[in-house]
């Protein structure tokens, strides 16, 4: 495993990545941003795009809230350059962030139409070359925002809480893709609760994977220490201190390490080694 300060050699063009599930309040939006913070820790050029246009939160837990003067309706609609409406809070930072637009109660048709017509594949394919990775979180509900971004990814994460029902939405949600051929898709299991998978009270490891036909990429363990963090807009791995990560940053961590290449054991700096077998 490559340590957290050595350089990693880039690939010559990014890659696309679209967060998803078609359950809502599973955490994608809170895992997209602890993998924006992951991967830019280590020195990858990461865009984070808010797909989300009907809940718009990703610049409150991003903590860019007071960072974005345009967004990407200002792009869609041509009154802004993608330079001009990609947020970044330090001029040294890996880590750039285009905003969903604020859409009225009643809707906004002219921004619906804009967004029928603009060249979303063209778009993303542009921005290739200046961003290592570019993670764009999905609204839940499949619509025609949705398929256009989706038709702009490479590959898909899926994200599911640490219960039945929403493993069950995951499979759901990678069969719909397939349908619309996305065949690289990998399993988050966000919240997991190891004491409850032990105990049977929740499924283990290979359970989730056999429920959800879903290759597992990674977990992200219940951490009480995240909700504080999302309310002040602080990601993982932005403190600066390395040495003393909490355990939703150091699984983070051990994801962006398999996105970028490494061979990582699941539970890396989790769990003890007699705790995971129990849990397996």
């Amino acid at each position: 495993m490559v340590a957290l300060d050595s350089g990693i050699k880039r690939s010559s063009g990014g890659r696309i990545i679209f967060v998803t599930s078609f359950k809502g309040g599973v955490g994608k939006t809170t895992v997209t941003a602890s993998l924006a913070g992951a991967l830019s820790a280590r020195k990858m050029r990461v865009l984070v795009v808010d797909g989300d246009f009907a809940m718009r939160c990703m610049d409150l837990v991003l903590g860019f809230e007071n960072a974005s003067v345009f967004d990407f309706g200002d792009i869609i609609s041509g009154r802004c350059s993608f330079d001009g409406a990609a947020a970044v809070k330090d001029k040294n930072s890996y880590l750039r962030f285009l905003a969903a637009p604020a859409i009225p109660a009643n809707g906004d048709s002219e921004l619906e139409n804009d967004v029928k017509k603009f060249a979303f594949k063209r778009f993303f394919d542009s921005l290739k070359n200046k961003f290592d990775f570019i993670l764009i979180d999905s609204g839940a509900n499949r619509d025609y925002l949705y398929d256009r971004l989706l038709g702009c990814a490479d590959e898909a994460l899926i994200v599911s809480l640490h219960q039945a029902s929403s493993i069950r939405a995951a499979e759901q949600t990678a069969s719909v893709l397939a349908a619309l051929g996305v065949d690289k898709t990998r399993l988050i299991v966000n919240s997991f609760k190891a004491k409850d998978a032990e105990k049977d009270e929740l499924p283990g490891i290979v359970d989730i994977i056999d429920r959800s036909s879903v290759r597992l990429i990674g977990i992200i363990p219940y951490d009480s220490k995240l909700p504080p963090d999302q309310e002040k807009g602080i990601i993982a791995l932005s403190g600066g201190n390395m040495k003393k990560l909490k355990m939703y940053e150091k699984a983070a961590l051990n994801i962006a390490d398999r996105l970028i290449g490494e061979k990582v054991p699941l539970f890396k700096g989790i769990y003890k080694a007699s705790f995971k077998a129990k849990m397996m």
